[in-house]
């Protein structure tokens, strides 16, 4: 049977990124309804490449599920790319390589999909005691105030929530809504319809590329918090939103090859410089490069840089502007490039907090991640610094909170808190240090190294959870006022 066929794919798949691709797998038969047919779950586990091979009849398949598959797997930090359409010798490499991929479960039917899919993604190394379960579905969560608010606006009248995005899910489409605010102990939730498409080729200055929500008269929380909170009106002049990213960068003249080490064109003193540059402001065609050594302007620059959904990027530049802080530059992206940015910029524009958890008590562990997670963070979690370093490391910068435990194996917390400390580029992560025996040295020992706050593990892990949150709106507020 002749099948019409995409594929997801996913790259640098492990902690958090492997486990949101896992929820986007298991709800796909609730998302392209019965026009599925069958998948392919294919993972090269030396690389953490994940791929997902998905089948259609053709009478089914149309571009509302194009649409929707391409806005939600982009959401979940990879990439939906018809099969059909790549060229035969780029259609038959992909294929071996898929081939040679060493863990491989084929046509799996939907009905059985949430069961293998949790096989497959435990043998991928998905913590065994992650929480997993068949009713989940994608959601859109929206932090007021947060890093990737710019450009999000609300109109009381109609209920209507804008968020930009350059891609956008089916006209029409229901989908759920979380809105996470400042000093609000719990998200809320709601069914919300999309109402409104504005595509890239429609945006315009003032008038960003988005989709537009349709809030529920019978939502007076949610509506509360957004006519509090979200700005009414155009979102300045800009055609695209700023998105800020954490990331380091490099950088070298153009038209030469890229330098081994990393650092031809930009020299760095120290390792500690390097991660202390980042690249920031990711929008249509520009970007913010932090760097204390920036370039003179009209400087012709190759970037590469990795995006929040793992997938790196290489192109052209030049150097727009300087200031004190680093420099601005303008690029330009082939169509892969383009479309590899749309993605990582539709999987950063409502990206939720990020935590990581260490601790080597497992249901401790466990507790503070679950409590965390009703907050509205995306937790991963770590049995010891080591592991928490590997994480922090993998994931670029990428966290917005760090809870540990103060005694571990291998490295105690001050010495964990004052490690990340030193490394550079982490001044943004939020540190929280739990422990059993809270007394004054104790504490000003760990503020000392680095820590945001120190709080009591007799407190419990809800309490714990609600302080660490506080202690990262705090350093938000700072960081804003700054």
């Amino acid at each position: 049977m002749n099948f019409v066929e995409y594929v997801c794919v996913f790259v640098r798949a492990s902690g958090a990124r492997l486990l949101a691709a896992e929820r986007l797998v298991c709800s796909l038969p609730q998302l392209l309804g019965p026009g599925l047919s069958e998948c392919d779950l294919v993972i090269r586990t030396s690389s953490r490449y994940l791929v997902v091979v998905l089948r259609f009849t053709p009478e089914a398949f149309n571009e509302v599920l194009r649409t929707r598959l391409t806005f939600w797997a982009a959401r979940a930090g990879g990439r939906a790319l018809s099969l059909n359409g790549m060229a035969e010798l780029e259609r038959k490499a992909f294929l071996a390589h898929l081939e040679s991929c060493e863990l491989k479960r084929n046509g799996v039917l939907p009905a059985a999909l949430f069961e293998v899919a949790g096989q497959v993604f435990t043998e991928a190394g998905a913590p065994a005691e992650r929480r997993h379960c068949a009713t989940d579905r994608p959601m859109l969560v929206v932090d007021v105030g947060g890093p990737t608010w710019d450009g999000v606006a609300y109109e009381p009248s109609t209920r209507a929530l804008f968020l930009p995005s350059p891609l956008s899910p089916p006209l029409g489409d229901d989908l759920m809504l979380v809105v996470r605010a400042p000093g609000v102990d719990r998200p809320v939730g709601v069914r919300a319809r999309v109402a409104t498409v504005r595509t890239a080729a429609e945006a315009s200055p003032g008038r960003p590329a988005g989709f537009s929500l349709t809030i529920p008269e019978a939502a007076p929380s949610i509506r509360g918090l957004l006519q509090e909170n979200a700005p009414f009106g155009a979102a300045g002049s800009r055609v695209a939103p700023r998105y800020a990213m954490r990331a380091p960068v490099k950088t070298w003249p153009a038209g030469t090859p890229e330098p081994e080490p990393i650092g031809a064109t930009i020299e760095y003193a120290t390792d500690r410089e390097l991660e202390a540059d980042f690249i920031e402001n990711l929008s249509q065609g520009g970007a913010f490069v932090r760097s204390t050594t920036p370039l003179p302007v009209g400087t012709q620059l190759s970037l590469h840089f990795r995006l929040p959904n793992g997938s790196e990027l290489v192109g052209q530049a030049v150097v727009a502007f300087v200031n004190a802080s680093g420099m601005g530059v303008r690029f330009t992206l082939d169509a892969e490039g383009e479309a590899a940015l749309q993605a990582a910029i539709a999987h950063l524009s409502a990206q939720p907090r990020r935590a990581l958890v260490v601790d080597d008590d497992g249901p401790m562990r466990r507790m503070l991640a679950d409590a965390l997670t009703e907050r509205g963070f995306e937790v991963q979690t770590a049995s010891d610094a080591a592991d928490g370093m590997r994480i922090l490391s993998e994931e670029l910068l990428g966290l917005d909170l760090l809870l540990t435990d103060v005694f571990m194996p291998g490295m105690d917390g001050d010495q964990f808190v004052r490690t990340i400390r030193d490394a550079g580029g982490e001044t943004e992560l939020a540190i929280v240090v739990v422990t059993g025996k809270m007394d004054l040295s104790t504490e000003q020992k760990l503020e000392a190294a680095g820590a945001d706050a120190v709080l009591d593990k007799a407190l419990g892990p809800e309490l714990v959870a609600q302080a660490a949150d506080a202690a990262l709106e705090r350093k938000r507020a700072a960081r804003q006022a700054a």
